[in-house]
């Protein structure tokens, strides 16, 4: 079995918007695939008042803590991308802006996501 985090607004789910920066989520959607189906989704707000510090070192703690192996991004800081790599989780890159979780998993499905080799968040453009 396959665990994929991606940061999700709202209260997170399949149906849930990714959110576009990693460190600025609401929730975290978890998506357990077996045999390239979706075989159960948990989700975890993200509680900002029990967060001590950088808030993407706490989101990638909750994600190695759930025992994911792969994270779904658009975009995401240093420090974050640091704290999941030296998890061994892997950093897929997801290019559109508000897609819903379940697409983005269908993308990671069809091989259509790129590994990111390095943080991306310098390239937002608010």
């Amino acid at each position: 079995m396959t665990i994929i985090a991606l940061p999700s607004k709202g209260n997170g789910g399949l149906n849930e918007v990714i959110e576009k920066r990693f460190g600025k989520c609401e929730s975290i959607t978890l998506v357990s695939l077996k045999n390239k189906n979706i075989e159960a989704v948990k989700t975890f707000p993200i509680q900002l008042n029990e967060v001590i510090g950088n808030l993407g070192i706490y989101v990638a703690s909750i994600i190695n803590s759930n025992d994911a192996s792969i994270a779904i991004v658009r975009f995401i800081g240093s420090k974050a991308f640091k704290s999941l790599i030296s998890q061994e989780i892997q950093i897929f890159h997801i290019a559109v802006d508000e897609l819903i979780i379940k697409n983005c998993v269908e993308s990671y499905i069809q091989g259509k996501l790129a590994m990111l080799s390095k943080p991306n968040a310098h390239l937002i453009n608010d």
